[in-house]
């Protein structure tokens, strides 16, 4: 609980002060060239720790000179396998069959210095970097199977059959175990946007994001897809 209420101040903060920073910047830049703001989403896929899955992001950044851009963001990793043997199952007669299932997720939000290297009027090559909080969660399921829907080849002493018929053994820690706690993430990225129409832009990039946690440190790998409109 402390975790996450770390996690949403933290988050709240970096929010309103990088929000203030765009509109005043935005307001202050009508007559730049090459000025405004921006918003964008990507989706794509997550390798490396926690195997793969999927990532989603969005986010709003201004742009303070033709180059040099501030954004924030905030990106969901759905999926991961953060497999680790921190916990244990006791029978109290024999080990039944158990199905584990693990499913981790990973919400950040993220403050970044954007530079672009425009070329010509359709083409704009970036490269981005930055960090912020992240609160990694995962939810670990245990299912014991039935002991007359077992499969054959698992021995059961017929004495126990006769006993449990088809009851479910208990077992330590309870079926759904939920956990989630709070980290700092650091992240670099590089891409590239190609102009459609107006400020309508469609590209991609790659990303590797560390997170730093009680748990330890985790790298990803971040192949994405992309579309922005710059105003």
């Amino acid at each position: 609980m402390h975790h996450d209420r770390t996690f949403v101040s933290l988050a709240t903060i970096i929010a309103v002060v990088g929000l203030t920073l765009a509109f005043a910047t935005t307001a202050s830049a009508q007559d730049r060239p090459g000025t405004g703001g921006k918003v964008f989403g990507l989706v794509g896929g997550s390798f490396g720790d926690g195997g793969t899955a999927v990532v989603t992001s969005g986010g709003a950044g201004v742009r303070l000179t033709r180059h040099l851009g501030l954004d924030l963001e905030v990106l969901h990793v759905s999926g991961l396998d953060l497999s680790e043997d921190d916990f244990f199952i006791l029978p109290l007669t024999f080990a039944p069959p158990i199905d584990i299932e693990r499913e981790g997720g990973l919400t950040a939000f993220l403050t970044k210095l954007n530079v672009d290297f425009p070329v010509g009027d359709r083409l704009i090559p970036f490269v981005s970097g930055g960090g912020g909080v992240a609160q990694l969660s995962e939810e670990i399921s245990f299912d014991v199977f039935d002991i007359d829907d077992r499969n054959d080849t698992i021995d059961i002493p017929p004495q126990l059959r006769r006993r449990f018929g088809s009851g479910r053994p208990l077992i330590f820690p309870p079926n759904d175990i939920t956990r989630s706690e709070t980290g700092l993430v650091l992240t670099l990225e590089g891409g590239l946007d190609l102009r459609l129409w107006k400020g309508f832009t469609l590209g991609g990039g790659a990303r590797w994001l560390r997170l730093l946690s009680d748990r330890g440190t985790f790298d990803f790998a971040q192949i994405t897809s992309r579309v922005s409109y710059r105003f």
